[in-house]
């Protein structure tokens, strides 16, 4: 699997959306695997997050379904384009299905929602989407452009023009390949 080499070299996100990367990146788009392919994988994934719990079929589905689409945004942050409508949607769906409401403490308001299950794996996604959208570190979470990956990571680049997971696989790659394109042919 890919966590020995992309996931060892793109750069974690900070505190809480650390969740939402890991979140995206149960679906390894360039090795056709996925964490969250049935309800025990997806059990397993999120009991190692200390997130217990049974989780069906339905649950699982709509899920899959939000990863989608928060893996959508991602792409969109590289244009610095807004949170996507349908990206939107979803989160204020996943927030009313997971049962996700506000608790408000000395410091502020926070989103809360169930101990265990799928429900509080996606309460947990929801709060630190929303609190990222707050903070301003959303826009710095992306996907990568190479088609075949796709992978979250966290840009820290000073310009935030990051493009690929990692600079020495899916950067070199792209090198790689419009470098091919652009020499000359030897044949002529």
């Amino acid at each position: 699997m890919r966590e020995s080499d992309a996931e060892a070299a793109a750069p974690h996100a900070p505190g809480a959306l650390e969740l939402v990367r890991a979140f995206v990146n149960t679906r390894d788009i360039e090795a056709g695997t996925d964490l969250l392919a049935d309800p025990g994988s997806c059990s397993e994934w999120s009991g190692r997050l200390g997130i217990q719990g049974t989780v069906d079929a339905e649950a699982l589905a709509w899920a899959i379904d939000l990863r989608e689409s928060l893996r959508q945004a991602l792409l969109a942050n590289h244009d610095r384009l807004p949170l996507p409508e349908a990206t939107a949607t979803a989160l204020t769906e996943a927030a009313r299905r997971s049962g996700t409401g506000v608790a408000f403490t000395p410091e502020g308001a926070v989103l809360v929602g169930p101990g265990d299950g799928m429900n509080a794996l996606i309460s947990r996604v929801v709060s630190a989407t929303a609190a990222a959208l707050a903070d301003g570190t959303w826009a710095r979470l992306k996907a990568c452009v190479n088609d075949r990956c796709q992978w979250a990571f966290y840009d820290r680049s000073r310009s935030r023009t990051g493009r690929w997971c990692s600079m020495e696989i899916c950067g070199n790659r792209a090198k790689q390949a419009r470098w091919r394109t652009t020499r000359p042919d030897p044949a002529s």
